[in-house]
């Protein structure tokens, strides 16, 4: 089994939402992902996908997209975006997503070799567009949520702890609380999305602190191709 990570898929196929206005990376992207997905990763492999799977504004309407997903090789467990307004109950989503695609949300799993734990996030006051009115009370409640998962993955203990979550955790490699928590939680790696085109991209968005990796994994930042982060989870291969 390898390990894969790729956020921010934006797929669209009912609502007509295509991504190429963002850039000519954008042309095609589903085909992009299928192709390097299909050539990577193999049935028996874990996919973590952090956030922003379709623009879709239900769940019915994200149909087709959950179904490209679940097509592709491996099993594949997902978090909440901030575009993912389609996302319900994991109730009421198990008739889309499949036996292949697995919802995370502010819970841990214990996948064999390995913990996962997830949760969505928010902006942190280091970014520059914080704002106290409209952002703190999510915030903290995040914060919460992320609490909940690593108590939850607690219950596993001497396997090495994954973290998937949308938005960053680290700004410019500087730890947010949402780093500070993930590193005294011994998480070996945390994978995220969310940052889009180069100007988002400094220098520091793959970084370390006090021992936890820390990785974007959003789509166009890896040119749609899933990085394999199984030497980092696992130690090995």
């Amino acid at each position: 089994m390898r390990v894969f990570a790729l956020s921010d898929l934006h797929l669209g196929f009912m609502v007509n939402k295509t991504m190429d206005i963002f850039g000519d990376e954008w042309i095609d992207h589903p085909g992009k992902i299928r192709s390097a997905w299909e050539r990577l990763v193999a049935p028996e492999d874990v996919v973590l996908v952090p956030g922003d799977i379709s623009w879709a504004m239900n769940l019915a309407q994200a149909e087709e997209d959950l179904g490209f997903l679940q097509r592709l090789p491996g099993t594949k467990y997902v978090c909440k975006g901030n575009h993912d307004y389609w996302w319900q109950s994991p109730a009421r989503m198990a008739g889309l997503l499949g036996d292949r695609v697995h919802p995370l949300q502010n819970d841990a799993a214990d996948l064999g070799p390995f913990v996962l734990a997830a949760s969505r996030g928010w902006s942190a006051p280091l970014w520059e567009g914080f704002r106290e009115e409209t952002d703190g009370r999510v915030y903290r409640r995040e914060l919460q949520r992320m609490d909940l998962a690593l108590e939850k993955a607690s219950r596993f203990p001497g396997k090495p702890l994954v973290y998937m979550m949308h938005y960053p955790p680290v700004v410019e490699g500087r730890p947010t609380a949402f780093a500070e928590k993930l590193s005294a939680a011994g998480v070996v790696i945390c994978v995220y999305g969310h940052l889009h085109r180069e100007k988002e991209w400094p220098p520091l968005v793959n970084t370390e602190f006090r021992g936890t990796r820390f990785r974007l994994v959003s789509a166009d930042f890896l040119g749609f191709a899933p990085l394999d982060i199984t030497k980092e989870v696992l130690g090995c291969c």
